[in-house]
C-alpha cells in the first residue's frame, strides 16, 4: 500500500511537470516554425549592381533558382551555392562577359570577369607593343555591349629616290636686242634620296614624314638671256632725227614718244608673287595694290606720288612697264620690277642710276 501511494504521488507530480513543459515548448515551437516560414531580407549584388530582396530560400542555390539565374564555372559566386541563408546575408555574383576584340585582321571573342579593357585583353592573351593603339583606352570601363579594337602600329624608315626639277631663269640682257634670247646654261635635273618615317596601322600607311634628304647630284637651272636693247631708228634721215629731238621726243624700244617727265638716278629692285608676303591660298596672292593681277614683263611697283597708277613708263635696260602696284619701300626714285619667280628677283638684284621715262596712261 505504501509503494502504491508513493507511485500515485510521483505520477501526479510528473503530470504537473509535463503540463508545465508543454505550456512553454508549444509556443516556442510555433514561434520558430513561424520564423522559419517568414521571408529573409538578403542583399544581392549582380555584376556590381546591388539591391535588397526578400526570399524564403534556405540556401544560395535555392535563391538563384528562384530567380532563374544559372551560374557557370567561369562565373564568380560568393558564398558557395550550398551556403544556408540567414536574414541580412550578402550574395555576390560576377558573370562572365563575352567581349569581341578586333585584332590582327580578325574578331576574337574574349570571356572575361574583368571590367576594364586592360584586364579583358590580358584574359584573352592579347599582347600589346608600346605603340599599338587601343580603342577604348586601356583604363576604360567595359559594359556587356562593349567592343575593343586593337591597331598594330609599326614605325619604319624608307628611302625614296627623287628627281630634283630645275627652274628656268630669264635674265635681262641689254646687249641683246629686245625680242631675242640666248641660252646661257642648259637645265639639268638633280638627284636626291629622301628619307621618310612611315607610320603603319595594321599594314596600312597612315602618315609619312620627311626626316632628311641627301642630294646626290645638284640641279642646274636653265638660264636664258632676254634682250632688252631697243633697236636703232630705221632711218638715215639726219633731219628727221633732229626734228624728233627738237620736239622733245625720244626713241626707245622701237617707238617714238614724248615723255611726260624723265627721272634720272632711279634705283631698281625686283619682286615676285612669293615675295609679296601673302600665302598662295590667299585671295590676294599675286594681286597688286590696284587690284589687278601682277604680270611679269608688265607690272612695276612705284611711289604713286611720283608715277601715277596706270601710267606707262620706259626704263632703260628693262623696257616698257605699267605702274600698278606700290610698297612700303617705294619712295621717290625707287621702282620695284615684278618678275615671275623668287630666283629671278634674287638674280635681278639692285640696279642704280637708271633713267626712267614717264609716258602717261597710253602706251606708245
Amino acid at each position: 500500500m505504501e509503494l502504491r501511494a508513493i507511485w500515485e504521488r510521483y505520477k501526479n507530480r510528473g503530470l504537473v511537470v509535463f503540463g508545465c513543459l508543454a505550456l512553454v515548448l508549444v509556443p516556442m515551437i510555433g514561434y520558430f516554425s513561424a520564423q522559419a516560414t517568414q521571408p529573409k531580407q538578403v542583399t544581392f549584388s549582380l555584376d556590381g549592381e546591388s539591391k535588397t530582396v526578400a526570399t524564403k530560400a534556405k540556401t544560395v542555390e535555392q535563391f538563384l533558382t528562384e530567380r532563374s539565374i544559372t551560374v557557370t564555372e567561369k562565373d564568380s559566386l560568393q558564398p558557395t551555392p550550398q551556403t544556408k541563408l540567414s536574414d541580412g546575408a550578402i550574395i555576390t555574383l560576377h558573370t562572365t562577359w563575352s567581349i569581341p576584340v578586333q585584332v590582327d585582321g580578325q574578331t576574337q571573342v574574349i570571356q572575361t570577369l574583368n571590367r576594364d579593357v586592360a584586364g579583358a585583353l590580358k584574359d584573352g592573351g592579347i599582347a600589346l607593343s608600346e605603340k599599338d593603339r587601343v580603342e577604348p583606352a586601356l583604363t576604360a570601363s567595359l559594359t556587356k555591349d562593349s567592343a575593343i579594337s586593337v591597331k598594330r602600329v609599326v614605325e619604319q624608315t624608307v628611302d625614296v629616290d627623287e628627281k630634283v626639277a630645275y627652274q628656268e631663269i630669264r635674265k635681262n640682257d641689254p646687249s641683246l636686242e629686245k625680242g631675242k634670247t640666248r641660252v646661257l646654261q642648259s637645265g639639268q635635273e638633280g638627284k636626291a634620296i629622301a628619307h621618310y618615317k612611315l607610320v603603319m596601322e595594321d599594314g596600312v600607311e597612315v602618315s609619312r614624314e620627311l626626316v632628311s634628304r641627301d642630294v646626290l647630284a645638284p640641279k642646274k637651272d636653265h638660264v636664258i638671256a632676254v634682250g632688252t636693247a631697243a633697236p636703232a631708228l630705221q632711218t638715215d634721215d639726219k633731219s628727221q632725227r633732229v626734228l624728233v629731238a627738237s620736239a622733245g621726243m625720244v626713241s626707245r624700244g622701237g617707238k617714238v614718244f614724248r615723255p611726260n617727265k624723265v627721272l634720272t638716278g632711279v634705283t631698281l629692285t625686283a619682286y615676285s608673287p612669293s615675295g609679296g608676303g601673302k600665302h598662295p591660298s590667299s585671295p590676294g596672292y599675286g594681286r597688286t595694290a590696284t587690284g589687278v593681277k601682277a604680270k611679269a614683263g608688265h607690272t612695276i611697283a612705284v611711289d604713286p606720288k611720283v608715277i601715277p597708277y596706270g601710267w606707262w613708263v620706259y626704263i632703260d635696260g628693262v623696257g616698257y612697264r605699267r605702274a600698278e602696284d606700290t610698297g612700303g619701300a617705294m619712295r621717290g626714285g625707287k621702282i620695284d620690277v615684278f618678275v615671275g619667280t623668287e630666283s629671278e628677283a634674287v638674280q635681278f638684284g639692285r640696279k642704280r642710276n637708271k633713267t626712267v621715262y614717264i609716258i602717261g596712261p597710253q602706251k606708245p
